[in-house]
């Protein structure tokens, strides 16, 4: 069995998850450690893969106007693997899913679309596939629809508020980073911009000499590429730890519906509370959410769901029951992980271009 984390690891982690371009010596200096200390935590948890690191593509900045969450039940009858693999063969085909996790006999599907035409082709492509022997794979899916022009989205995995109440940390929390309305851009690229855009997305853990390498361009040429795409806001770089290792048995996706009579101020105030600054994905619009829980064990899963769910039950603003999708971490598998740059390729019309394929294994659970 691993052991447990020490303090100082759970503060590294937890400083690296609020921003994840903390240099060791901010780190040290925000925590009262050695900054030899802190490179040596940083050095271990990376080798060990507790941590791995995401550029996250500014969606809403490509022009892409939806996002949609797909979740749903699957045939118990069926072997997992056999599903997952079934599955998996969509998702090749299937760029704009950037995140999708199984469980015993639940699936879970992230995407973006740039038009809502590319989400019906996707769900049309997904009724194909699973016709005939593939017919008992096919997951009874749920779509729920946030178009980006009527909804808020936090999408830059924000994991540092659910990992300080997990860890029980004696320093101040994260500020809430809640969803936020984004405009819907196509902002211009030039073509090396373009090319370092999609390296940075599939290549998170490479530096500035070797995305060079790669584009047949300086390192000091990338490095204000990198500058420039950073100003013009195209990726969010973020830090995404591997939650099993912290006795994390359980993750919760949930699906609420509110009622359509809410007026404006309290829908607003109800975004300001718990069930929203402890997920680390989250959608919402004012007739929909769905966001995202780590929990210890069941017991604390009670404890926190209801705590969180309870002003809401008890205001009588939802419309139904939440819809909670509770997966075992031990039975989780990560079937698309931050699978960003397949979609950045197809978003920039660069499709057919393609580096040295490699696939990280970077499984969050």
């Amino acid at each position: 069995m691993e052991r447990p984390f020490r303090e100082s690891e759970k503060l590294v982690i937890f400083g690296l998850t609020q921003d994840a371009h903390l240099t060791d010596s901010s780190l040290a200096r925000r925590f009262g450690m050695k900054e030899s200390t802190v490179s040596s935590i940083r050095r271990r948890l990376m080798d060990s893969r507790h941590i791995y690191f995401a550029n996250v593509p500014s969606f809403h900045n490509m022009g892409c106007e939806m996002f949609v969450q797909l979740y749903g039940s699957t045939n118990p009858a069926v072997p997992k693997d056999v599903k997952d693999i079934s599955h998996l063969s969509f998702l090749d085909e299937t760029p704009e899913i950037f995140d999708s996790v199984s469980g015993e006999g639940f699936i879970q599907m992230s995407g973006v679309f740039k038009r809502f035409s590319d989400y019906i082709e996707a769900l049309d492509r997904y009724e194909r596939y699973f016709m005939g022997v593939r017919g008992a794979e096919k997951a009874d899916l749920r779509s729920v629809f946030f178009p980006l022009q009527i909804s808020r989205v936090c999408y830059s995995y924000n994991f540092a508020p659910g990992l300080h109440r997990i860890f029980g940390l004696d320093v101040p929390k994260s500020g809430p980073k809640r969803p936020e309305l984004l405009a819907v851009d196509d902002v211009e690229l030039s073509l090396v911009e373009k090319r370092a855009l999609i390296f940075l997305a599939e290549y998170p853990h490479a530096t500035d000499a070797q995305i060079a390498q790669m584009i047949g361009k300086s390192r000091q040429t990338v490095t204000n590429i990198r500058k420039r795409l950073e100003r013009k806001g195209m990726y969010t770089r973020v830090c995404i730890p591997l939650l099993y290792t912290w006795n994390i048995d359980l993750i919760a996706f949930v699906h609420l519906r509110f009622r359509p009579d809410l007026d404006e101020e309290t829908r607003s105030a109800l975004s300001r509370e718990d069930w929203i600054d402890l997920s680390w994905y989250t959608l919402e619009r004012d007739a929909e959410a769905y966001t995202s829980y780590m929990f210890k064990d069941y017991r604390d899963y009670v404890q926190e769901m209801q705590r969180m769910m309870k002003p809401l039950l008890e205001e009588d603003v939802l419309r139904g029951d939440p819809h909670i999708s509770l997966v075992s971490t031990a039975a989780a598998k990560e079937l698309r992980d931050c699978y960003y740059a397949p979609m950045v390729r197809k978003f920039l019309g660069l499709s057919g271009e393609g580096g040295v394929s490699v696939k990280y294994v970077r499984s969050g659970f």
